[in-house]
């Protein structure tokens, strides 16, 4: 007889498959039931940078990637996945006026026991050609870091976390969380289609408030638009080129099949009511007064061709742009309701979902089973901000700060 499968997790992006694969590393597999309204992956994961990257200053993130890695590892030696891992490492450059924050950050990390060195400027410009050798000062190159195909990691996750036992329903949008005499009893679908459920984990991702503030658990977070563009082929950016971090105007770069892949922070994020996010983000347009970006990227044009000059020449061959749910704090969002037993929460990127991916499926199915949690879960916790409305504009807005004020790393 097939045992029940009582814990639904929502969402097949990146968060929920994660969890669901942490949750069959555990042997609750054949209780798991990920639900799907489109495709797995197919809104924001598909669309990130996908950078993974352990250099950080908070160190609870810093156990959270390092256990991304470590699930990566899993997948690939003990399952045979591929999942278009570039072994890169990552540049963090600055001018002589950022050396100190340069070298704290490195300090910090080697506490921590993320390996740097630095490197001079042969070295570094053997690693990125095309940044200007004017330009910087310092570079710390941290070699270990990488970055991936976001759909075939999180495409990873979810065909092991089957094999383990878990199962996926796709066209299953839910409406509505259910819960009575404060616990979950599962969840209902838009068509109506009533599924019981002792657990239920929200990772819908930008859609997240839309489900939880219907069970009085607003989310500290909204969709603000994450967007990067892509240059045209060029011999000056190398395929094995490292990722380049640039703090001091807030930039990040990677190679991109012989392009070069880049983002810079807007001084105005474009922020929008999830209320209003449609659930295809095919054509969706954030800011219809930029549409394409141009202005944002006009905005840091400027400081950024200080050290990419040919940011002034080259042809721009492709903008990418969706949802990453910002706090205003910075923290990631993950934990339990306090009013609803069963109920638990994921969400909150910031930006770097890819990056948490594994640590989240592990701390979620830790707090799922009652295990010690291998991170202090208090800085996620879902409910830190008390009540609030999360579609008021100036909490709206001050998500947007949030990824303006966010440093590249």
């Amino acid at each position: 007889m097939t045992q029940q499968r009582d814990i639904v997790v929502i969402g097949g992006g990146i968060f929920g498959a994660a969890i669901a694969w942490a949750l069959g590393r555990r042997g609750l597999g054949q209780r798991v039931l990920v639900l799907e309204r489109g495709q797995p992956a197919g809104a924001a994961t598909s669309r990130a940078a996908a950078l993974v990257t352990v250099a950080r200053d908070d160190p609870s993130l810093i156990a959270l990637a390092k256990e991304t890695f470590s699930a990566m590892a899993v997948l690939e030696n003990e399952f045979g996945e591929d999942i278009g891992r570039h072994n890169v490492g990552a540049l963090h450059v600055g001018s002589a006026g950022h050396g100190d924050a340069l070298k704290a950050r490195a300090r910090h990390c080697a506490s921590h026991g993320i390996a740097s060195h630095w490197l001079d400027k042969p070295q570094a410009l053997a690693r990125a050609p095309w940044l200007a050798p004017e330009s910087f000062e310092l570079a710390a190159f941290y070699p270990d870091e990488c970055f991936v195909e976001p759909y075939l990691l999180s495409s990873a996750y979810l065909r092991t976390a089957v094999q383990m036992g878990a199962k996926m329903r796709l066209t299953s949008d839910v409406q509505a969380i259910r819960h009575e005499d404060g616990a979950v009893t599962g969840v209902t679908l838009t068509d109506g289609t009533h599924l019981p459920a002792s657990i239920v984990i929200n990772a819908a991702g930008a859609w997240a408030n839309l489900l939880s503030t219907g069970v009085g658990l607003p989310l500290p977070m909204a969709p603000v638009r994450s967007q990067y563009w892509i240059t045209e082929l060029a011999t000056q950016f190398p395929r094995d080129g490292a990722i380049v971090f640039i703090p001091e105007i807030r930039a990040y770069a990677r190679p991109e099949l012989g392009a070069l892949l880049f983002g810079v922070r807007e001084q105005h994020p474009a922020v929008v009511d999830p209320r209003q996010l449609p659930q295809d983000l095919t054509g969706f347009v954030f800011d219809l007064e930029d549409a394409d970006g141009w202005k944002n990227l006009a905005e840091g044009a400027q400081s950024l061709a200080a050290f990419f000059p040919a940011i002034n020449t080259l042809g721009m061959a492709q903008y990418i742009t969706g949802p990453s749910n910002y706090t205003p704090d910075g923290q990631l969002i993950i934990g339990a309701s306090h009013a609803i037993s069963g109920l638990f929460v994921a969400t909150g990127c910031n930006g770097s979902g890819i990056t948490f991916s594994g640590g989240v499926g592990r701390l979620v199915a830790e707090l799922i089973c009652g295990a010690p949690a291998f991170v202090a879960p208090d800085a996620f916790d879902p409910q830190r901000y008390g009540a609030f409305n999360p579609y008021a504009a100036d909490f709206l807005a001050s998500c947007a700060h949030a990824r303006a004020m966010k440093s590249s790393g």
